[in-house]
């Protein structure tokens, strides 16, 4: 990779620095002209000079050909011009300058954006070139850096290169360019302010740099102390867990403050010397400007410099500055940027990289293995150099299931993870159908060969794309992109190729919208099948039970759940689901629901609806009122404070039976007895607002099942129940959707897939009823075939990031999904499955190996490093080893003593 700064700007944007030359060039007439004009303005109209008469006139736009008085001896006049007065002049002129001025900023302004977008182009490249290169890093390295450092020099570090790319070339031929005009300039005005001025800009440019030194050394150190600060944070943060386990926080924190110091310290001293500079720099300008008008002045005065040159060359100085100051800067965001980019580079590229070959894409599928693993005399040394892979031979055909053997110390780990290309060997020799396997193109053995083991990290997605991402790619392919994150706005203003893309998906069915029809195609079959094996599919089922559909669900996914939802309400007869739940029917009062979900009888789609704000809610207290329910309500919620205050009151705040009887926090009894102390005396009309507010509040979060204060008695249901018609009348009559009512025969998109198939609410009081619920539940989706159209719903689900939001179970199960999906040729289990219990991991692992073969023929081979003792007669061959070397191979039956005795 490319050490110097320019060297790479100057490699991947040649034309477009030689172009970007040539406009500056083309500009510089343009900047002369800006510049002399003021002085033709004041010695010409405004003087005089030229307009000895009253009736005087001169030419305006005067052409000659350039040099044709040294070619041809004579001056040869190409255009005579227009002939002016003295105010026509003084007019022409002044527009002149005015249309100067506009052309020499139309010229700043496409230079500038034009070497923006290269900047901006080029930093992608290196940002996209960095990243190439981390994908391209050893496995043990990758190990050891930390994922936070790489983030930050990819993101953060190299971001200010993007405005120097730009500016690399075009900035100091630009201004280069304009001040050398400008000098030119002063120097036809005056040889001596010429001279000053250069000797002045001549020092600036010699000290300036000399003391920015110490400035490029802090901003080496404050860029390392950055580097460090976020790799920290980004350990603090992905250890989450121990932080809080070994109450670390404090240690954090200081850890944290002491690097936090150290940035304040190099930035303080930082901005010290900057604007100690920047204080001399400016100082030096202003002497030239002392010296302009002290000079100039007195050179006016004694009629040895008319006032014209005198006004010229004061706004040629002021112009001068600012691009002799550029360049000093320009010189210093030189040096400071290719320190930062030595920095950012330096790890990059002295890692040594795989070869670029290895990861390259094809446009045709893999050809599958034929016969499988070979190695000779293959040593493997860990990051002490020490063997944890001895001299080991042999081989692993892809037509057979073998188990590798051994205790921790034993290398069988060691032994998986190299045939997997996790491990770098030493020595000897590992191919891989005849091919050296580090010669073998990342395609196929990422397509041909699954491997799983215990650990658990997934991006941050959907289970489907966390699925999808290991799917065979083909060039060209789209990008996997989750649902909820496409972005229809995104727009490609260049016709360039995309140097990276995700996996590609075999089958469609796999990877439509969850509300769209799901036809059962290749991928999909075998998706579920897996999941069906791995024991992962009721998982993911629930998910899809628990997702919400919405408006632009499917019409015949939506009649499934009405028929599942019709056939689960009749089966309510047995004994194991009698009374389990209570339906919801919009005649009765449901004692499972709250006063507030009751009188709503649906989902709020407007906020304002929902119970917590039903208390505030204009409408609803008004319809309240006028079927006199309000006052009502208000004296329940008094009793319910009441009850609370008699039952509870009394208890400390850490009483056991304060937190199992479910009763109300200590914060809301102290909320409830201060409005009672309020509210001693007054009704509902006279209480305040507040006060009035959290009874009605406590009120409507009323559930007789629950609580069982006898508060709501027949006569309350029946106006309640008159309350809710009344309301839902008022509502769609308003045509305002803000809430989706609850009907029998209809669909609800805002409820879950669960909810709208239950219709009703489970009685918790019953101990399983959930379990048996469930159950019941899946049963119907079986039997009215809409059991994996929920399922696919599930696979929407967000895994969190790492995968944090399954369980270790459903984790380490997803990674045997992931690695059987594609269709390996081999599959490698290296002690998979761990945080499951003996049984269940050895009858998956049983069930993986049984798929890969059919009708007596194996078709995937299986390497397995097994985690429990026993099963061997899965496999058709066993590994024993010990201390990285194989002592013993053969049928389970040959090497069974030996089994026998290591599990004893």
């Amino acid at each position: 990779m490319q050490r110097n700064l320019l060297k790479y700007i100057w490699t991947h944007s040649r034309n477009q620095q030689i172009w970007i030359f040539v406009v500056v060039v083309v500009s510089m007439p343009v900047y002369f002209q800006m510049l002399q004009l003021p002085k033709l303005i004041v010695n010409g109209p405004i003087q005089g000079d030229g307009f000895d008469s009253p009736g005087a006139t001169q030419s305006f736009l005067t052409i000659d050909l350039p040099f044709s008085e040294t070619l041809f001896g004579r001056t040869v006049n190409l255009f005579s011009g227009v002939q002016f007065d003295r105010q026509q002049m003084l007019i022409a002129l002044c527009f002149s300058f005015l249309f100067a001025v506009a052309l020499n900023g139309w010229f700043k302004l496409y230079i500038n954006t034009y070497k923006g977008k290269l900047g901006e182009k080029l930093l992608r490249r290196l940002r996209y070139e960095l990243f190439d290169r981390v994908l391209r890093y050893p496995i043990a390295k990758a190990r050891r850096v930390k994922p936070a450092e790489i983030t930050s020099v990819i993101k953060d570090e190299i971001e200010p290169l993007g405005q120097f790319f730009g500016d690399a070339f075009s900035s100091p031929v630009f201004l280069g360019a304009q001040a050398l005009t400008g000098l030119t300039f002063l120097f036809l005005q005056n040889t001596m302010f010429g001279i000053i001025t250069l000797a002045i800009v001549l020092f600036q440019a010699w000290i300036i740099p000399l003391l920015r030194r110490r400035l490029l050394e802090l901003g080496r150190q404050r860029q390392q102390t950055a580097r460090k600060l976020s790799g920290r944070i980004g350990e603090y943060v992905q250890g989450m867990d121990d932080v809080h386990l070994h109450a670390m926080s404090n240690r954090a924190r200081e850890n944290i403050w002491q690097m936090l110091r150290r940035i304040v310290v190099i930035r303080f001293e930082l901005y010290q010397r900057k604007f100690q500079v920047k204080f001399l720099n400016n100082f030096l300008i202003q002497v030239l400007a002392f010296i302009f008008y002290l000079l100039g002045g007195y050179l006016v005065i004694t009629g040895r410099m008319d006032l014209g040159a005198l006004v010229a060359s004061i706004a040629a100085y002021k112009d001068l500055p600012a691009p002799i100051k550029g360049i000093i800067d320009w010189d210093q965001q030189r040096l400071l940027n290719q320190i930062r980019y030595e920095q950012a580079v330096e790890d990059f590229a002295n890692t040594h990289i795989m070869p670029g070959a290895r990861q390259e894409a094809s446009e045709t599928p893999v050809e599958p293995i034929k016969d499988g693993f070979s190695f000779d005399h293959v040593t493997v040394l860990d990051a002490a150099e020490q063997p944890v892979i001895q001299d080991v031979s042999g081989a692993i055909s892809r037509n057979e299931a073998v188990a590798i053997v051994g205790n921790a110390d034993s290398g069988a780990e060691h032994l998986a993870e190299m045939l997997a290309r996790l491990l770098v060997i030493g020595s000897g020799r590992i191919a891989l159908d005849g091919q050296d396997l580090e010669r073998v193109p990342e395609r196929l053995s990422g397509q041909r060969i699954g491997y799983a083991d215990s650990n658990i990290f997934f991006a941050g997605g959907s289970i489907r794309t966390t699925l999808a991402e290991t799917l065979p790619y083909t060039e060209g392919s789209p990008p996997i992109i989750d649902e909820d994150s496409k972005n229809t706005e995104f727009r490609v203003y260049e016709n360039e190729p995309i140097p990276a893309k995700a996996g590609v998906l075999e089958d469609e069915s796999f990877g439509r919208e969850i509300n769209a029809e799901w036809p059962q195609g290749d991928t999909s079959e075998h998706l579920l099948s897996i999941m069906h094996r791995v024991d992962l599919y009721d998982d993911v089922l629930e998910y899809g039970l628990l997702r919400r559909l919405g408006d632009d669900a499917d019409d015949d996914i939506k009649n499934g759940i009405m028929e599942a939802r019709r056939s689960f309400a009749s089966d309510q007869s047995g004994a194991q689901m009698k009374g389990a739940v209570e339906f919801f029917d919009p005649a009765k009062y449901s004692q499972e629901l709250t006063i507030g979900e009751n009188l709503i009888f649906g989902t709020p789609v407007d906020q304002a609806f929902s119970p917590e704000n039903l208390p505030s809610n204009n409408s609803v207290r008004g319809l309240l009122d006028q079927a006199g329910l309000l006052s009502e309500l208000f004296d329940i919620g008094v009793e319910i404070a009441r009850n609370n205050i008699e039952l509870f009151g009394d208890l400390a705040e850490d009483s056991t039976l304060l937190q199992r009887s479910g009763g109300p926090s200590p914060e809301r009894l102290q909320e409830m007895r201060i409005a009672l102390e309020k509210l001693d005396g007054k009704t509902s009309k006279s209480a305040d607002e507040a006060d009035r507010d959290t009874m009605l509040a406590l009120a409507f979060e009323y559930c007789e099942a629950q609580t069982r204060f006898g508060l709501v008695d027949d006569a309350m249901q029946s106006k309640l129940l008159t309350a809710r018609d009344s309301l839902r009348t008022m509502l769609e009559k308003e045509h305002s959707g803000a809430v989706a009512f609850l009907d029998p025969e209809s669909f609800n998109p805002a409820l879950s897939v669960l909810d709208n198939i239950l219709f009703g609410r489970i009685d918790a009081r019953r101990i399983g009823a959930r379990e048996r619920v469930l159950k019941a539940i899946k049963t119907l989706l079986e039997t009215s075939g809409v059991s994996d159209t929920v399922f696919h719903i599930g696979l929407s689900y967000d895994v969190g990031n790492g995968g944090r939001n399954l369980s270790t179970n459903q984790a380490q199960k997803l990674k045997i999904v992931r690695a059987l999906l594609k269709k390996p040729d081999i599959v490698i289990l290296n002690r998979a499955l761990s945080a499951l219990e003996s049984g269940e991991r050895m009858k998956i692992i049983h069930e993986v190996v049984r798929m890969g073969a059919e009708n007596g023929q194996r078709h995937m081979g299986v390497i397995c490093v097994p985690l429990d003792n026993g099963g061997w007669k899965d496999f058709d061959r066993i590994l024993l080893m010990e201390h990285g070397r194989i002592v013993s191979e053969g049928s389970p039956e040959k090497v069974s003593e030996r089994l026998e005795a290591m599990a004893k």
